[in-house]
């Protein structure tokens, strides 16, 4: 097939009208019947194009702008055969668009990072991945302006260019000079939308800041997209002039991608490309019986033990899947894990490695974050002035891991926005007129400090972290990660790190080897990809039902040892361990390696440091079973003591009787007295003397 056959438009035209697949179907003369008032456009795959005539390739890169008049005239051309009407009416709104542009390796050259678009690509047409950073409310932009002389009442059609609003100078029938009237009902508009996309977090080169590019969308491609969404986009790159703060023109321009096409990049972020051999090194991987053990022993390496948070965060990267429940809502299926550690306990470097590991990763610092910062920031528009959306974190995160360090360390105030991120993966944004509700389906990894900056076994976990209870049962898993004197343990640590300076390959403890980043890395993507939602099966169920059953009803009067939320948690994590090794169904062994992990972090967080006994709500409440009982009795002591006639209670009286009521130790009771007065149940007006608040 050759140019001498035909003009280009010639060939266009043969192309839409004889174009087969590999089913031999004809795919775009089927498209062209879909065509109708609400989809104006067709979508050409670039490399179906360039396959039919290469001589489209030369077309497009070096005019393209010529090349879409002369496709969206053959467009229109052809389409009048078939629906006449329908391009009388929306004649202008027609056009090509090209779809998956320079996707193969063959045109690489024209994917340009938004870091390295340069003069030269003025007027060229280049494909930009980036998220979506802000979008502005959707405006009817004037294509062609019809105007009416007001002495001799001439009607004259004026196109308008480059999206400026311009009047004919004079009247082409008087020649009269006198201003023209605007008769918007018979002028032409179509839908003008501009948009900011930022570079992808992990092309983003370490110690520089991100750079975006605006967007123009017009036609049927204006708000199919919104903030937080990955999207690849095709267009014209083309300038504007930098202006003066009194208007004056600059020599500089700022460029903007004029678009042709958008492409919600919303699954395909996750899959990398893969060669054969990757494909068979992750068929083999599956299959290998220590698949699990493998992973776990790849996360982090260069942190040595911390086995069991190694190994949820295994779980974390795999995740679960959404389920959708009746009433319109649905269980998530991601986790969220906290760890709480003493310094040096290597907390930062985990969540560091699995930023990075992670197929859409984003690491932040507690100190540094604000609400809007991790949700959503209604900023003010300097060109247009209106108010539009910008993405946060989280919502920058959707499908990946969000991962908070130094999390203690946030402001309470900002630290509550992650509220509904947490549990509903969705973020709710009702500011300065705004009202909208972005998706922020992200797991969380968190990492905070003790508040007297060690773990203080003695004492629950909301006293060593001051986190509200609404925060922390939102954790499917919290573990802590204290730094004890151990001889052996410490040669052991002391050994590993050695080894490491040395550039010697630390010791292992067994012989499963860990996998190399850049495969699980691959591994991860290619789980996440297959949109695995693994069943349970009857023995996991049971596992899982038995666990939470027993667990409760072996526990004490008045002990919560495991709430509902935890036997959500464990169904995520059975699914999430299933889809590690590609498995379609969550088996026995999935269910009891899911309770084990569970069982770890409630006996780390949750036992009572007196009684022994797992207490869920001596780790998340203010009070515990045993104090709450106990507070029980100070309480009714303390009303007996008034019935008595003692308005004001001697402190040392009162210790005295609780004691010979319930044989605890005074320390214990001297606790909850403290807490009784925190909480406003009890007040001191002078040392050693005890009253209650009346009301």
């Amino acid at each position: 097939m050759t140019i001498e056959r035909g003009s280009p438009e010639e060939l266009f035209e043969e192309f839409l009208r004889t174009y087969k697949d590999t089913h031999d179907e004809l795919v775009y003369w089927r498209s062209l019947q879909r065509i109708s008032t609400e989809e104006t456009s067709l979508s050409v795959d670039f490399g179906d194009l360039t396959r039919f005539e290469p001589v489209f390739m030369q077309l497009v890169t070096e005019d393209p702008e010529s090349f879409f008049e002369m496709a969206d005239r053959v467009l229109r051309s052809v389409l009048r055969t078939l629906k006449k009407e329908l391009v009388e009416d929306i004649g202008e709104e027609l056009r090509v668009r090209l779809v998956n542009f320079a996707e193969e390796e063959l045109h690489k050259d024209m994917r340009v990072k938004l870091r390295y678009i340069r003069s030269k690509h003025i007027g060229r047409l280049i494909r930009v991945d980036g998220i979506m950073m802000r979008a502005s409310e959707v405006k009817p932009l004037l294509v062609t302006a019809t105007f009416q002389c007001r002495l001799c009442m001439t009607k004259t059609p004026h196109e308008q260019e480059e999206g400026r609003y311009t009047e004919p100078a004079q009247c082409e029938i008087c020649g009269k000079k006198t201003p023209m009237k605007l008769l918007l009902e018979e002028s032409k508009f179509t839908d003008w939308q501009k948009v900011r996309i930022q570079e992808r977090p992990e092309e983003l080169p370490a110690g520089q800041m991100p750079r975006s590019v605006d967007v123009v969308l017009m036609g049927d491609i204006v708000d199919i997209s919104r903030p937080g969404d990955m999207v690849k986009i095709t267009g014209l790159l083309k300038t504007t002039p930098d202006f003066t703060r009194r208007g004056g023109r600059l020599a500089t321009f700022r460029v903007f991608i004029e678009a042709n096409s958008v492409k919600i990049a919303e699954k395909e972020y996750e899959m990398q490309e893969l060669s054969p051999e990757d494909r068979e090194k992750i068929d083999e991987l599956s299959k290998d019986p220590f698949v699990h053990k493998r992973i776990f022993r790849s996360i982090a390496p260069s942190i040595q033990g911390h086995d069991l948070v190694k190994e949820s965060i295994a779980l974390l990267l795999f995740g679960g899947g959404d389920r959708p429940l009746p009433g319109g809502t649905q269980m998530r299926g991601r986790s969220n894990i906290l760890m709480i550690g003493d310094p040096g306990t290597g907390k930062s470097q985990i969540l560091k490695f699995v930023a990075g590991l992670a197929s859409r990763g984003l690491y932040t610092s507690g100190k540094g974050t604000t609400a809007a910062g991790l949700t959503a920031a209604v900023v003010h528009e300097t060109d247009t002035g209106a108010m539009t959306l910008e993405a946060g974190a989280l919502v920058l995160a959707d499908q990946g891991i969000a991962c908070i360090d130094e999390f203690d360390k946030m402001d309470p105030n900002d630290r509550t926005a992650i509220h509904e991120a947490m549990e509903q993966h969705t973020v709710s944004i009702a500011k300065a007129g705004i009202v909208a509700t972005l998706n922020a389906r992200t797991s969380i990894l968190a990492a905070a400090n003790p508040i007297l900056g060690r773990y203080n076994i003695n004492e629950s976990l909301q006293n060593n972290t001051r986190l509200p209870v609404t925060i922390l049962s939102r954790f499917d898993l919290v573990w802590i990660m204290i730094d004890t004197v151990d001889e052996t343990k410490d040669r052991k640590l002391a050994e590993f790190i050695l080894r490491m300076v040395q550039d010697q390959q630390p010791p292992t403890e067994d012989e499963v080897s860990p996998i190399d980043p850049n495969l699980l890395k691959k591994y991860i993507s290619h789980a996440i990809s297959l949109e695995l939602r693994p069943v349970l099966s009857v023995e996991a169920a049971e596992e899982i039902e038995n666990y939470y059953v027993e667990t409760r009803a072996n526990a004490p009067a008045g002990t919560i040892p495991i709430t509902a939320r935890q036997l959500e948690s464990l169904v995520r994590l059975a699914e999430a361990r299933a889809r590690m090794s590609l498995e379609d169904e969550v088996s026995k062994e999935d269910a009891q390696a899911a309770v084990k992990l569970m069982e770890s972090s409630l006996r780390m967080v949750a036992t009572d440091p007196i009684s022994g006994l797992v207490d869920w709500d001596s780790a998340y409440a203010p009070m515990g079973a045993r104090q709450r009982n106990l507070s029980e009795v100070v309480r009714r002591t303390v009303r007996e003591l008034e019935d008595e006639g003692m308005t004001t209670i001697d402190e040392e009286e009162l210790i005295q009787r609780v004691t010979a009521a319930t044989s605890q130790a005074r320390e214990s009771i001297e606790e909850v007295i403290k807490k009784l007065v925190n909480e406003g149940v009890l007040y001191a007006p002078r040392d050693g003397k005890i009253r209650r608040v009346q009301g």
